[in-house]
């Protein structure tokens, strides 16, 4: 009976935008952890992706795959706010081991305004790297 090696995926599977929260302090950006009561997808109001947080200064989003535009529900202790993320969408081959995943290439971001003050996409290119792709000021 013969054994082959079997290697292991090493990468995460999965490719997330970072998102830090962020406000301006005397004219200094400074990175300022906010209250979450609760962030879900648009259309998946069901399914929390974060629920009761304090001062949270960074989450992680998937985007969806299958369309080229994902939003996101954040209810702030002072309101909710939506924000809608384009790309373009790029598989990429890992290895034998780890097969294709999905990056994403933000090409535009909106938003509404009851807590959140700017969204800024700063690595519009979302890997399965830990960037912080975007930053929401408040």
């Amino acid at each position: 009976m013969l054994n082959a090696c079997r290697e292991e995926c090493v990468y995460k599977p999965k490719s997330l935008a970072g998102v830090g929260f962020y406000t301006v302090v005397n004219g200094t950006v400074v990175e300022a952890g906010v209250n979450l009561a609760g962030l879900m997808g648009v259309g998946r109001e069901d399914s929390l992706l974060y629920s009761n947080r304090t001062n949270i200064r960074s989450v992680s989003l998937p985007m969806n795959g299958m369309a080229e535009e994902t939003g996101f529900i954040l209810v702030f202790d002072e309101g909710a706010d939506t924000v809608r993320f384009s790309y373009e969408v790029f598989p990429w081959f890992l290895s034998p081991e780890c097969g294709f995943i999905l990056n994403f290439e933000l090409t535009g971001a909106l938003y509404t305004t009851n807590r959140i003050d700017s969204v800024v996409i700063v690595v519009p290119k979302i890997t399965s790297f830990d960037d912080t792709n975007i930053r929401i000021y408040h």
